[in-house]
């Protein structure tokens, strides 16, 4: 026992503090050089913010912006990761904001000064946040060239590293869906908002296999199948999306209800009056959203003697909602007969003005 006290009095106290005080020492000398190089930083971020607003405005031929990207890069750290990083955020910023010959400068300036490269040692990197990246920097520059980088990461073990290259290859590609099926299901929500982003923002065309992917057993792939069908106004499948109505994943349903409302699938009307007695309320909530814009006379009948015996006061609401949509003049005879029913059509009636 005397021997272990003594061990730690004499060695690992020692070198407990040693260690500490070399941590400490080597924050303090850390912070000491990051501001004692701060304004120097600050020099070279204002030389590139001047250099891009030049080169954007000017718009100069391909051989005087060859030499003024050279003049350039000899003035500058280029050497630096922490300048690497800065002008790869600068160009993403630039390019964002323009397009044509313009946006093509910039791709031309990040060539010459090898900062694709430094974007696909990121990429290789073994660190998973460096791959990502990485990748966001040839998705944000749309730097084509990167595909062929990016297809040996479209079925990368890591769930994340995936999609993320399958974004930025659709995004590059401008509409090859071909790892599609790959998708990762835990991140489905994520990954189809970044699909349903680059759809918006890049006016893909509709992707060839649609029809393929209504049928998957992925509900990721499901779930992107409808978004996208709902995107392009596709109605080719209306019975496939119906059929998702009963499948076993309640947000599947949702996203089924929402596109019978949007594509306007008037033959889903019976489907949906059928579920609203077993449904739950969520769901019983969208299906009155969605009849609200297919419901025919089934729906006003079937709300005409639901609404006066629904004790749930928010289902009652949206029936009453339903029924001012679809059968305004029916609706006020059931309010002089109900006050309950009455005071909610004042109240939506109230709200919608």
């Amino acid at each position: 026992m005397e021997h272990f006290i003594g061990y730690i009095k004499h060695y690992a106290i020692p070198l407990f503090v040693f260690t500490s005080l070399s941590l400490a020492l080597a924050l303090i000398l850390k912070r000491i050089h990051y501001q004692y190089t701060l304004p120097y930083r600050h020099l070279i971020i204002r030389k590139s913010e001047i250099f891009l607003t030049e080169i954007t405005l000017s718009k100069p031929d391909k051989n005087t912006l060859k030499y003024k990207i050279a003049k350039f890069k000899s003035e500058i750290p280029i050497h630096k990761t922490w300048c690497k990083n800065m002008l790869i955020e600068d160009m993403i910023r630039m390019k964002s904001n323009l397009k044509g010959k313009t946006a093509k400068n910039i791709l031309l300036i990040y060539k010459q000064l090898d900062l694709n490269h430094y974007s696909a040692s990121l990429i290789r990197d073994f660190r998973k946040y460096k791959k990502r990246e990485g990748i966001y920097h040839f998705q944000a520059l749309k730097y084509k060239p990167g595909i062929s980088l990016l297809k040996k990461y479209l079925f990368h073990p890591d769930k994340i590293i995936r999609s993320n290259a399958n974004i930025a290859y659709l995004v590059l590609s401008k509409g090859d869906w071909q790892a599609v099926n790959k998708l990762p299901v835990k991140v489905s929500i994520i990954t189809t908002i970044k699909v349903m982003d680059v759809l918006h923002s890049e006016k893909i065309p509709i992707p060839p296999d649609i029809d393929v992917w209504i049928q998957s057993d992925n509900p990721t792939i499901l779930k992107l199948a409808v978004m996208t069908m709902v995107f392009y106004n596709y109605r080719n499948k209306s019975a496939e999306i119906i059929k998702l109505l009963h499948h076993e994943e309640k947000e599947l349903r949702i996203d089924a209800i929402i596109a019978i409302r949007d594509l306007y699938l008037f033959e889903a009307e019976t489907e949906l009056l059928s579920l609203l007695e077993t449904e739950t309320l969520e769901i019983q909530l969208e299906i009155l959203e969605a009849l609200s814009a297919i419901g025919s006379e089934k729906t006003i009948d079937f709300l005409t003697h639901q609404i006066k015996k629904e004790e749930i006061k928010d289902l009652k609401l949206q029936m009453v909602c339903c029924l001012n949509n679809i059968d305004p003049a029916g609706l006020n005879v059931l309010g002089t007969k109900d006050a309950d029913t009455q005071k909610m059509i004042n109240h939506i009636r109230k709200r919608q003005l």
